[in-house]
């Protein structure tokens, strides 16, 4: 923050850097605007002066055609120039993906392989376990359940035995 005349706070000017790059990006657009509508009108000239009195203008078609050839020649050197370095930058991606993205890779390659054997450790030893005693408690359960249902069919009533003696 940045702090005014009567020492009062104000937030950072942020217009001006944008407002910069917004005048050099315009620049640079009306340049190359500029820059393309004199090729074409000098392109447009030299058709003209070609069609209506070619030897007249015949030393400077020659010289123009000359500034268009080493022009043609100074785009393939660039175009040379600009595939080499899109080369050499795939090359020094491939060279990061083995340096960087390799070791990330087998990092979270033994991260599952620890991950599944504490699964299957916490399983055999704490679940199983587990499991297998509550398995017993319930069966434990219901056998002793079945055993009092079974205690409770076998005690019959002194009642019902006087009256089952009684009709005999």
């Amino acid at each position: 923050m940045a702090e005014n005349d009567n020492g009062s706070l104000s937030p950072p000017p942020e217009e001006s850097s944008n407002s910069s790059g917004r005048s050099i990006s315009l620049i640079v657009k009306l340049s190359a605007a500029i820059l393309i509508l004199l090729i074409l009108a000098l392109l447009a000239f030299a058709l003209v002066a070609a069609l209506t009195a070619a030897e007249t203008w015949a030393p400077f078609l020659q010289i123009f055609r000359d500034v268009l050839i080493i022009i043609i020649v100074v785009e393939a050197v660039l175009i040379v120039t600009a595939f080499a370095i899109l080369i050499l930058q795939a090359a020094g991606f491939i060279i990061m993906l083995k340096t960087e993205i390799k070791p990330i890779l087998d990092n979270a390659r033994e991260t599952t392989r620890l991950t599944k054997a504490t699964a299957e450790f916490v399983s055999q030893n704490s679940v199983d376990p587990l499991i297998q005693i509550k398995s017993f408690i319930s069966g434990l359960l219901g056998f002793l359940r079945e055993i009092i249902r079974i205690r409770a069919l076998l005690q019959t009533d002194p009642a019902e035995e006087q009256d089952d003696q009684v009709s005999s």
